[in-house]
């Protein structure tokens, strides 16, 4: 992990920029109600002129933990996914070819599930 100090280094701030980190840190708290990191990350940039949460030392990740949503968007991607074929199913049981994405769908969402289990015993 990168420490502070160099990402600040890294990263200056530009001149635009008005946000200060706390002003950041609320932003960040009220988008991730509504939003996943990666639309976070659109969003501060696209609305705000935000370039990257680094230019305050800190990821948008570090962000979030300090504010305690957790981060695990490739488990609900998933499960989404998984649910969208498993309702197409229902009108098409035909359909061999999303049976077999279904099932490896499945796999991969109880994959992520042990491992972020295991990553939060941590």
């Amino acid at each position: 992990m990168a420490k502070t100090k160099d990402l600040k280094q890294k990263y200056p701030k530009p001149v635009w920029l008005k946000l200060t980190e706390d002003e950041l840190v609320k932003l960040i708290a009220d988008l991730s109600e509504k939003h996943q990191p990666a639309q976070i990350g659109l969003i501060l940039r696209d609305q705000y002129g935000v370039p990257t949460t680094k230019v305050y030392g800190k990821k948008l990740g570090e962000y979030l933990k300090e504010v305690g949503k957790p981060t695990n968007a490739d488990l609900k991607n998933v499960e989404k996914k998984v649910e969208k074929m498993q309702e197409h199913l229902k009108n098409n049981k035909q359909d061999k070819k999303s049976k077999h994405k279904l099932q490896k769908a499945q796999s991969k969402l109880i994959a992520l599930t042990k491992y972020s289990s295991k990553r939060n015993k941590k």
